[in-house]
């Protein structure tokens, strides 16, 4: 199979997973909305962004080295698991000996028994933290599609059916510790990896010399990404921080939708590109057309519309959340469009590059939160948006410097998608000022979205139609039936 196939049928797993992963999430969200209070999604956010700051610890950057590396020994893999296990046992039992204290910390003294609770999935997620990675490795998407939508399926129905028994916030932390344990088990299932009691000093050593400049990556990337949670939560309020929540809930699933796909397949495809950088810089310029056409029609349409959207999705007791989730994907959008980045940095032996540049991404935001907490979280918002897109310059410079990567040529496609979106936007204000208000939601969102992929799709075919031809290329090699010939 050769390598443009092999990502082609990669993305096209990765699609299906986070489309049908978003989808039921977003038939469980809403329904857990309308059940459940705002505060309820604010101590689960905070909850969130505790455990996720913890679990890299356990990580510490080993399954991204187990992907990065080109020939694995069994050690490595049992020395990783057991690092793992070993970590997160610790961390679970150091969150329920200290949830009092962490508690008072985070602002909020009932989180202390949801957080003893939900510091067991730590435990659970790492039994099978190195399956996952070996799926990963093989690009086996297929497999981890499946046992993603199988986990996924059965915690949102135990969360469901516990908000209607009543049981509040606990029906989310049981929908969490539902999807643990099953993701736990179907991978255990689909993976032929299983750990024997060995650990070896000197594969740890070989896995932690790049790990830890992962993991100081990842760890600056959850501040960049947590930090405003963490803002809102501890210094505006735990009911602010729940409309911030479902005010980033379709961003989010937006972002996961285009991000997710691009990251996951782009580390272990540039990666086998590591010692040619002329092909590197190729995938990335055509990676970045592909990337830009779907995003700015994507985000910059969702911004337009989500003054219909969110409270028909949630309810009318969320409108406070519409300007932050227009803002929100705004911010997503800027995200989206430096998703070559990390892996990039990665893949070429650049991980020292990619700590500074995420030094400067932790500062830009670290300081947005100060101005969000004075002024309030649109301010916020803005403000993590513009240090998104400042940051374009010092990456690209970097990657020009490490793998002759051209700046021009990779922000050049970008040009045309900001205009159509612009250009959408445009008619979309028209036809919203046109369009009957008294209409069904429904129907006027769909009215506005057949409009404005009218619109954006009629910009982009008059002045780059090649885009679209190579959009409906990688559509076809994803479904085409792959060949087993090697690249």
């Amino acid at each position: 199979m050769t390598l443009k196939t092999q990502v082609a049928q990669g993305l096209k797993w990765q699609a299906f997973s986070i489309v049908g992963r978003q989808l039921l999430s977003l038939v469980v969200f809403t329904t857990l909305a309308r059940l459940l209070e705002p505060s309820a999604f604010g101590l689960v956010g905070l909850i969130g962004v505790f455990l996720g700051f913890i679990g890299m610890f356990a990580d510490q950057g080993l399954g991204a080295a187990l992907i990065q590396r080109k020939e694995l020994e069994p050690e490595h893999l049992d020395t990783a698991f057991w690092t793992n296990m070993g970590c997160s046992i610790f961390l679970c039992l150091g969150t329920i000996a200290l949830a009092n204290p962490v508690s008072f910390l985070l602002g909020d003294a009932n989180l202390a028994p949801l957080l003893r609770w939900s510091s067991l999935s730590l435990v659970i997620t790492a039994l099978s933290a190195i399956h996952s990675t070996l799926l990963l490795k093989e690009m086996n998407f297929r497999s981890l599609t499946i046992r993603t939508l199988m986990a996924n399926t059965i915690g949102g129905a135990i969360g469901v059916f516990m908000a209607l028994a009543g049981h509040g916030v606990w029906a989310l932390i049981a929908q969490q510790l539902s999807i643990a344990i099953a993701s736990t088990i179907s991978l255990w299932a689909a993976s032929r990896y299983r750990p024997t009691f060995r650990f070896s000093m000197r594969h740890f050593r070989e896995l932690s010399s790049v790990g830890w400049s992962i993991f100081s990556t990842s760890l600056l990337w959850f501040f960049t990404s947590r930090l405003d949670q963490m803002a809102i939560g501890r210094f505006i309020g735990v009911p602010e921080l729940g409309l911030y929540v479902i005010g980033n809930k379709i961003p989010d699933m937006a972002k996961t939708l285009t991000h997710t796909p691009l990251d996951g397949i782009s580390l272990p495809a540039l990666s086998k590109l590591q010692n040619n950088h002329p092909k590197m810089c190729d995938a990335m310029y055509n990676g970045m057309e592909l990337n830009a056409t779907i995003s700015f029609a994507i985000f910059v349409g969702l911004a337009a519309i989500s003054s219909d959207l969110v409270p028909f999705l949630f309810g009318a007791k969320w409108v406070q959340a519409i300007p932050i989730s227009s803002l929100l994907s705004l911010y997503a959008l800027s995200i989206v469009l430096g998703v070559f980045f990390h892996p990039a940095l990665l893949a070429s032996g650049g991980a020292g590059r990619y700590i500074m540049l995420s030094i400067y991404h932790v500062l830009g935001v670290a300081i947005s939160c100060g101005i969000g907490v004075l002024y309030g979280i649109n301010y916020l918002i803005l403000g993590m948006t513009l240090t998104g897109l400042l940051l374009f310059t010092p990456a690209l410079l970097f990657l020009k410097k490490r793998i002759g990567l051209s700046p021009l040529e990779y922000c050049r496609p970008c040009l045309v998608p900001a205009l159509a979106s612009l250009f959408m936007a445009a008619i979309l204000w028209l036809a919203s000022s046109i369009f009957p208000k008294e209409t069904l939601p429904i129907l006027s969102i769909g009215y506005k979205i057949f409009i404005g992929a009218l619109a954006y799709l009629g910009f982009i075919f008059f002045f780059k139609r090649r885009s679209l031809i190579k959009i409906i290329d990688t559509v076809i090699h994803a479904v085409k039936k792959p060949s087993n010939a090697t690249p």
